[in-house]
């Protein structure tokens, strides 16, 4: 169930990232918008097939969807410490060139 689950969580994820309603997946990949339901509350298992379709609805490759992420607050936290890092540099290099303009 471990593998199930995390390509059933990315499916969701992505598809949330993407702005994509359950509907309009379910449109894509030509089934109804309740098997995506299930499928995000884990009562319906999709087959390989229907995990292709999905991957290409999202624009993804389907190898994606099988690959384990971080949590989304570890995520977060790394986006916030890098994004701090570089704005901490650019701050550092504005003033280097403005020493040098005064």
């Amino acid at each position: 169930m471990k593998l199930e689950k995390t390509v059933i969580d990315n499916i969701k994820r992505i598809r949330k990232e993407k702005g994509i309603t359950q509907e309009q997946l379910a449109e894509a990949c030509n089934t109804a918008t309740s098997y995506i339901g299930l499928m995000e509350t884990y009562k319906n298992i999709p087959k390989l097939s229907t995990i292709e379709k999905i991957a290409a609805a999202l624009d993804v490759q389907p190898q994606i969807l099988f690959q384990k992420i971080e949590p989304d607050s570890n995520r977060e936290k790394t986006i916030e410490t890098l994004k701090n890092k570089l704005m901490d540099s650019l701050e550092k290099e504005l003033l280097r060139s403005l020493r040098e303009i005064f």
